[in-house]
């Protein structure tokens, strides 16, 4: 934008694929330059002006979006591999930890030796059905210091959410579908279901199958 309004004349950049993720903006870079709105673009290795061979800069500029494209394909399929073995990627819910010692690909996810205990007693007062999630939250919080990973007490938000979440019975979605995963569960699935009741929500997502005996013989007559 401040190339556009005459605010600058020129980009310092590590490599020329810095400034390009898409053909658009590489598209765009290559234009100002060549139109002399930008008068260079200056790297360790070299500088580029508007009298340079452009067939040269299309080049890098198309190695950096396949390398995004490749980079895309590949974090994606190692992340479904995860999910196949039965492993949540992201970030571990509070009272478990993530695997940070194993090989790229061997990573699972562990019970956090400090908070699944705490986490689970939290589930245990929910399930009598005498407590509210304020006063749930102030146990954790004030009674038995729990904190989150960094440092932060229990939000209501935080204890609703994870009242709700299926991971802590054993499952959990990806890609809009359920998967069972091998992390130890914290509660049973009779007891996420109550869980659910005492919040007013619905529990333990099941298939529905439904018998329609006129399909396939009556159809829309439009």
């Amino acid at each position: 934008e401040m190339i556009s309004k005459g605010e600058a004349d020129g980009l310092i950049c590590w490599k020329l694929n810095r400034l390009s993720r898409n053909p658009v903006d590489g598209g765009e870079v290559q234009w100002l330059l060549q139109q002399g709105v930008m008068k260079s673009i200056v790297t360790p290795g070299r500088e580029y002006l508007p009298t340079d061979n452009f067939l040269m800069m299309a080049v890098e500029l198309g190695m950096a979006n396949q390398f995004i494209l490749d980079l895309s394909k590949d974090v994606t399929r190692g992340l479904n591999g995860k999910v196949d073995q039965g492993w949540r990627p992201g970030k571990a819910p509070l009272g478990y930890l993530n695997d940070k010692f194993s090989d790229k690909g061997k990573k699972q996810i562990l019970s956090d030796p400090e908070r699944f205990n705490l986490v689970r007693k939290m589930w245990v007062m929910l399930l009598t059905g005498k407590y509210t999630l304020t006063e749930i939250r102030r146990a954790a919080n004030e009674d038995w210091g729990l904190r989150t990973r960094e440092g932060d007490k229990l939000s209501l938000s935080t204890v609703y959410a994870l009242f709700t979440r299926t991971f802590y019975y054993g499952e959990f979605f990806w890609n809009g579908e359920m998967q069972k995963g091998k992390h130890q569960p914290m509660v049973t699935t009779e007891e996420y279901d109550r869980a659910q009741q005492i919040l007013g929500k619905k529990g333990k997502p099941r298939p529905k199958y439904k018998r329609l005996p006129f399909n396939g013989i009556i159809s829309c007559g439009n």
